[in-house]
């Protein structure tokens, strides 16, 4: 048993080593693809708390939205924010860290959340006008939420994790705001499919 124990424990060293490895060799491709497998996992979390049924599609489009879009864009921006905007000061301080939970909150934040409802929503076959009402009717409840989850987050994130960690922090604690998203995100299509049933949801 020990034996066993040591080769699995030394497996598991040995790809958080290779994953290190390409995170410094290939960032970006490595973080996109790592987010992209999580939030698959996300989706069988949000379908399974939804109860609806898991379609393959919908598999492949959380695949899709988080190689596309949660990788990269969450990868520039903390990258933006370091190296750019705050490349002179001292990334532990608390002030800084304040001010990054607050751009990231406050700018960043709304945006991407936004882009995730397009995104999702145009691989789900919805018009582009049906996307947008459901922007402007849900993004207020969506952001109270996503401050609830993020900003405890963030400030870990952003005063505790080293940057080339941080889009792997924030994808582990996705897993649950992303099924969070995708049941907001579903809600109205299973509302109008239920009203053109005759059904009541």
């Amino acid at each position: 048993m020990a034996s066993n124990a040591s080769a699995s424990e030394m497996v598991l060293v040995k790809a958080w080593q290779g994953y290190l490895g390409k995170l410094d060799s290939s960032p970006l491709l490595t973080k996109s693809i790592s987010a992209a497998v999580l939030s698959i996992v996300s989706s069988l979390v949000g379908k399974s708390i939804a109860k609806e049924k898991i379609k393959p599609k919908s598999i492949i489009d959380e695949f899709c939205v988080g190689l596309i879009l949660r990788g990269p864009l969450v990868h520039w921006f903390h990258t933006f924010l370091d190296k750019v905007v705050f490349r002179r000061a001292n990334q532990k301080n608390k002030i800084v860290v304040i001010a990054k939970v607050l751009l990231d909150q406050l700018l960043f934040a709304p945006i991407f959340i936004s882009l995730y409802f397009y995104l999702s929503g145009i691989m789900s076959e919805k018009k582009i006008s049906d996307i947008s009402k459901s922007i402007k009717k849900d993004l207020w409840g969506v952001m109270k939420g996503n401050w609830g989850v993020w900003v405890p987050a963030n400030v870990i994130g952003y005063g505790l994790i080293p940057l080339n960690l941080r889009v792997l922090w924030g994808n582990i604690i996705n897993i649950f705001w992303t099924a969070y998203l995708i049941t907001k995100v579903n809600k109205k299509s299973t509302v109008k499919a239920g009203q053109d049933n005759g059904q009541v949801s």
